[in-house]
């Protein structure tokens, strides 16, 4: 198998592992499109790889290294990779990374679980205590 040469190949096994096994929903979260659906893990699978594989002393730079522990990883975080993604289209997929970067931080994952509801609540019309102005006497009224 040799040495990796490119830093996705090990995240690569994993979700080659992995993916039979997502749930990927039939439509957008946020808006209900059908069209060009796409996973998101709100954890990033491969800042999520690096971390444990230095916080547990483990070589994934070459592949033999990254498929003898992938399982082990998998089992590790089962709700990252399973439970805690989002189907998206394409279209607020790429507004998500928009707004968090092409690797968003592990710390983010709450926030762009926020962010994901935050959209769907704008499609659906419903607003949200965050969007209401400071001060408004609105209710008063």
């Amino acid at each position: 198998m040799g040495t990796n040469t490119n830093k996705r190949i090990g995240v690569k096994w994993v979700r080659d592992k992995a993916k039979s096994a997502y749930e990927k929903q039939s439509e957008c979260h946020i808006c209900g499109s059908t069209e060009e659906l796409e996973l998101h893990h709100t954890n990033s699978l491969t800042l999520l790889l690096e971390k444990w594989a230095k916080d547990n002393n483990y070589d994934i730079s070459s592949d033999e290294g990254i498929v003898s522990v992938r399982n082990e990883f998998i089992d590790a975080h089962h709700s990252e990779i399973y439970v805690e993604v989002f189907t998206l289209c394409a279209k607020h997929h790429q507004k998500l990374h928009g707004v968090f970067g092409k690797a968003p931080a592990l710390s983010t994952a709450e926030k762009q679980n926020r962010w994901i509801e935050k959209q769907k609540a704008k499609v659906l019309g419903i607003e949200s205590a965050d969007d209401k102005p400071k001060g408004s006497f609105s209710a008063f009224y």
